[in-house]
Parts: structure tokens; sequence; C-alpha cells
């Protein structure tokens, strides 16, 4: 069975912005927001190691973060005419995708 790489994951994500060269500062940028979704996507389905079936959904997590760089706390914008609407936390799909990975936890009885 194969085991979850985060380098591998990363590097594919990488190969999908095309524009942005391997060791730029935006590669760095788009690397913290790829270690940002493996956490987050983690912390949603308490987990403390990621599955291989969890890769596209941290990496379209990854790609979502990276795209609304610069739009932190916006919950919506409009500029010339364009309006644009962002969904807080992670998006609806990706967390259906990623429901069949949560584990519950204990919770102690009062």
């Amino acid at each position: 069975m194969e085991k979850y790489d985060s380098e591998k994951q990363f590097n594919i994500l990488l190969r999908r912005y095309k524009e942005i060269e391997v060791l730029s500062d935006e590669a760095e940028l788009l690397r913290d927001d790829f270690n940002d979704a493996e956490q987050e996507a983690l912390n949603y389905c308490n987990r403390t190691d990621l599955d291989i079936g969890m890769a596209s959904s941290v990496r379209d997590l990854a790609k979502i973060r990276f795209n609304q760089r610069d739009t932190e706390g916006e919950t919506s914008r409009s500029e010339g005419g364009v309006s644009q609407s962002f969904e807080e936390g992670i998006p609806k799909k990706i967390r259906s995708q990623l429901n069949s990975y949560r584990v519950a936890r204990a919770r102690k009885l009062s």
C-alpha cells in the first residue's frame, strides 16, 4: 500500500503551476500554503498522519489558499464591475472528500 509522501505531493502541485520556477519565492509561498493545507486537513480529520487518499484534497486546498493569497479576511470583493466571493474555511467539495477520512474523537463523560 502506498504511503502519503509530502514531497511527492508538493511536486505534483508545483508542476501544475508551470509559471512558477522551482526555487523561486513563489514556490516557497506555495510550499507554505501546501504545508498549511496538510495541517488543516489533519485537523479537520482528527488525524496525526495523512492517508494517500487525502492527497488530492490537500493539493486542492493548497491551490485555493495560494490563489486567494492577499485576500485574507475578505468574504467578497468587487472591482471594476467584477465581483468575487470567497468561501470561508474548507470548501464544501473538499470537506465532502475528506469526510471519509475523519476519525471520531472520544469525549469524556461528565
